[in-house]
C-alpha cells in the first residue's frame, strides 16, 4: 500500500540517482529513463504552474473583496452626507419660508426680497457638487478622513 506520491518520489529518486545514469548507458532502454525523467519534470512544472495560478486567483478574489468593501464604505458615506445635506437644506428653507411669511404679514418688501434671494441661492446650489468633491478626495491615496 504505497501512495501515488510515494511511488512517484521513489521512481524519481531511482531515475535521478547515479545507478540510473549508469543503467541508462548500459541498458538499451535508456530512452525509457529519459522518458520517465521528462514525465517527472513535466509533472513538477505542472504542479508549480497550478500553484501559481491558484495564488493568482486568490489575489484576484482578495482584491475584489477589498474593492467591494471600499465601494460599500463610500456608498454609506455618500448616503449619509446626502441625507445630512438635504436635512440641513430642508431646515434652512423652512426658516426662510417662515421669514417670508413674516415679511409678507408686515408688508416689508425689502425683507421679502432678501429672503427670496436667499431661497433662490439655496435652491440653485447643488449638494451633488460637494459629494463629487468628497468622492474625488476619497480617490486620493493620501487623503485622510478625520472624524470628530
Amino acid at each position: 500500500m504505497t501512495k501515488r506520491g510515494d511511488l512517484t518520489a521513489a521512481v524519481t529518486h531511482a531515475v535521478s540517482g547515479k545507478v540510473a545514469k549508469g543503467a541508462k548507458k548500459a541498458v538499451p532502454g535508456g530512452s525509457l529513463v529519459d522518458g520517465i525523467q521528462r514525465m517527472h519534470q513535466a509533472h513538477s512544472d505542472y504542479q508549480k504552474l497550478r500553484e501559481e495560478e491558484r495564488t493568482k486567483r486568490l489575489a484576484i478574489l482578495a482584491d475584489r473583496d477589498v474593492t467591494i468593501e471600499r465601494i460599500r464604505a463610500q456608498h454609506d458615506t455618500i448616503k449619509t452626507a446626502l441625507a445630512d445635506t438635504f436635512n440641513l437644506r430642508k431646515t434652512g428653507l423652512e426658516a426662510q419660508i417662515r421669514a417670508m411669511d413674516k415679511a409678507l404679514e408686515s408688508g416689508n418688501v425689502a425683507a421679502l426680497h432678501v429672503v427670496l434671494d436667499g431661497m433662490v441661492k439655496t435652491i440653485q446650489s447643488s449638494p451633488f457638487k460637494d459629494i463629487a468633491d468628497m468622492r474625488e478626495k476619497f480617490s486620493d491615496q493620501d487623503f485622510v478622513l478625520r472624524l470628530k
